[in-house]
């Protein structure tokens, strides 16, 4: 039996939300860690606006869009990881300008 239309939660739009979603949330909870990680003389603006860190950390979150990517491609809805899968090429883009300018 063929199936018309596509699958619930499958369109680019979404992917695209959730591949902006994921990497600021990762990225929101690695400022939290670092700001109680830190000791009590440091500014916490002079740390992330530190030699390399803002491109170290944009990966990190960036590789945070692994899991939804491939949970989405597990339950085939391609749509949704073409949209995921663009915004982690954009970020990754994004990652090596700021590490060859900063």
């Amino acid at each position: 039996m063929e199936v018309r239309g596509g699958k619930r939660w499958d369109n680019l739009w979404l992917g695209v939300r959730i591949g902006i979603f994921v990497p600021l949330a990762a990225l929101a909870i690695m400022i939290v860690v670092v700001y109680f990680w830190q000791s009590e003389g440091e500014h916490l603006l002079d740390y992330l606006f530190g030699e390399g860190i803002p491109s170290r950390m944009l990966s990190l979150a960036t590789l945070c869009n692994l899991i939804p990517f491939l949970i989405v491609v597990y339950t085939d809805r391609y749509y949704t990881a073409r949209g995921i899968l663009g915004l982690t090429i954009l970020l990754a883009i994004l990652s090596a300008v700021l590490r060859l300018l900063l």
